[in-house]
């Protein structure tokens, strides 16, 4: 179980990378369940990863006063903020901070790819693509 400043951290750190648009349009975030995302993390793995989850979530959340010394934390940012401040922590030249990051990343695209209405917009699972395969030719002497 998530305590009430670790949900809010998820919220706004997995929430900061669907900032913006894509492909000129803003993606459906309803059903969108971040809070989630890390709880079944914490829930399901053991122990030592639950603290290690925990811990990459306290740091990415707490990286504008170790990032860039102010005295907020990723919940006090605005969107633009927050797209910014990830984006320097996924290009961070200290690995470590390079792999929490990337950790926060692929929770929020298990995230979003958790809500129907991303998945749709998305078209992922709709296997349109599997009845379109058509035959290579040959090409002689090669």
């Amino acid at each position: 179980m998530m305590i009430a400043i670790e949900r809010q951290w998820a919220e706004a750190v997995l929430g900061g990378f669907s900032g913006g648009e894509l492909c000129g349009q803003a993606p459906p975030l309803e059903g969108v369940d971040y809070v989630r995302a890390i709880e079944s993390l914490v829930e399901h793995g053991n122990p030592i990863s639950a603290v290690g989850v925990r811990l990459a979530l306290m740091t990415i959340a707490t990286a504008p006063m170790w990032h860039w010394r102010e005295r907020r934390t990723m919940v006090d940012l605005s969107p633009d903020e927050r797209v910014a401040l990830l984006t320097e922590l996924v290009d961070h030249p200290l690995f470590a901070v390079r792999e929490l990051a990337i950790l926060m990343k692929i929770q929020a695209a298990m995230a979003l790819m958790g809500s129907p209405a991303m998945r749709t917009w998305t078209g992922y699972g709709r296997g349109a693509g599997r009845g379109g395969l058509t035959q290579l030719r040959v090409l002689g002497g090669v």
